[in-house]
């Protein structure tokens, strides 16, 4: 691997510069401007909680709260890119080092509130006055002040639905539970800080699950809870084509007659968060089969997970299987990264827009009007519309 395509793979997580931090990061915070005055008691509503990665399974855990109006994640998604960033940028997290097995009140309250499907009022009484120190993550959200925190506490009932008490008090395996949750009308933001706080699994071998890895794993096995009945459905016999673009993300989605494949490009265009001073653009696939794959999409993390769910609900809905192909250019204006949820909104709104055509050359046709790199950069590296694979939809 070329030195200069680091960045598109690591995204900040895996040190492949060797420098021990990104530097691309540090830039984006050392330049960010916004701040916001915090004391060293905070009184806030939430149910969101973050369990940290580093030094893991000494990791930190504690609940992030807004010094603003809560706003729920489609909420905050649909203000935009900005408000995105002003919003977070208001979140304090509290911080206490337990270990994935905490045994502590302030985890149990901290589990309480993650538990609420509304948020609950929570005072949090810090060790020092939080400090402004936003994190930027391809994966999770970013926040803006933090610091650690003596105790945490719940101030009115949070509001825990009685069939998820009982499914979680079974202790049945994670995925069959997250699945059942998922069933009943929760979502996967739910699912995932249930799973990040220690609340999912056989009760004996429950542990706090860092955040960054609980997203990816509620996107993997709702995905692969709808694969296995998306597979039982009758092919498409039509090709759609879904376009959408926000927050500089555009999406081209070409959903083929055919048995369920997926495959995703991500092209990181010049002067993008991961692709500065680039003169090219960066272009990454993964696919898998009709049986899966069991390998890690290690060059896309998160962002693959969270296009196939969005692809799979909407196969899910209209009751259809396909061959899909999913395109997601990012341009100059995603500077800062705001989480992996941008990426499945934006393929979530991208399935909501469907066009249908003859042909497959006649859809790439119209995506390619659209798309910022020739048409002929994606057909000549995939696996689903490759040049063999072409000649049968003509």
């Amino acid at each position: 691997m070329k030195p200069d395509n680091y960045c598109v793979i690591c995204k900040g997580t895996k040190n492949m510069c060797g420098l021990g931090y990104c530097p691309i990061l540090k830039k984006i915070n050392r330049q960010c401007k916004i701040s916001k005055e915090v004391k060293q008691d905070v009184f806030g509503a939430t149910n969101e909680a973050f369990v940290g990665s580093g030094n893991y399974p000494d990791v930190s855990w504690g609940p992030v709260l807004s010094l603003e109006a809560h706003k729920d994640m489609r909420g905050i998604y649909e203000e935009g890119y900005e408000k995105v960033i002003e919003y977070r940028a208001a979140m304090v997290k509290g911080r206490r080092f337990g270990g994935i097995r905490p045994s502590r009140r302030s985890a149990r309250e901290t589990q309480e509130a993650a538990l609420s499907v509304k948020p609950v009022d929570l005072e949090i009484n810090f060790s020092r006055k939080p400090k402004y120190d936003m994190r930027f993550s391809s994966v999770v959200q970013p926040t803006g002040a933090s610091a650690p925190m003596r105790r945490v506490r719940v101030c009115d009932n949070p509001r825990i639905p009685k069939k998820v008490d009982s499914l979680i008090d079974e202790g049945r395996k994670a995925r069959e539970t997250a699945v059942e949750l998922y069933e009943r009308g929760l979502g996967n933001y739910y699912i995932t800080n249930v799973l990040s706080v220690g609340k999912l699994g056989a009760l004996e071998n429950r542990i706090m699950v860092p955040t960054r890895w609980s997203i990816t794993a509620t996107d993997d096995m709702l995905g692969k809870h709808l694969m296995e009945r998306v597979r039982e459905y009758p092919k498409l016999n039509k090709v759609w084509l879904f376009s959408h673009e926000s927050f500089s993300n555009h999406y081209e989605i070409l959903v083929i007659p055919g048995a369920w494949e997926f495959e995703n490009f991500e092209a990181w265009c010049p002067n993008t968060v991961w692709n500065i001073g680039g003169s090219v653009a960066r272009v990454s696939e993964e696919y898998e089969p009709f049986g899966g794959r069991s390998k890690y999409a290690a060059t896309q993390a998160g962002a693959y997970y969270a296009v196939r769910l969005a692809v799979l609900e909407f196969l899910e809905r209209i009751r259809r299987q396909g061959r899909v192909v999913a395109i997601r250019e990012v341009y100059e204006g995603y500077q800062v990264p705001v989480g992996v949820f941008q990426v499945r909104e934006n393929a979530r709104d991208a399935m909501e827009n469907p066009k249908m055509y003859s042909g497959v050359k006649e859809a790439l046709g119209i995506a390619g009007e659209r798309l910022r790199l020739p048409v002929s950069e994606y057909t000549k590296q995939s696996r689903v519309i490759g040049q063999r694979n072409l000649l049968e939809f003509l």
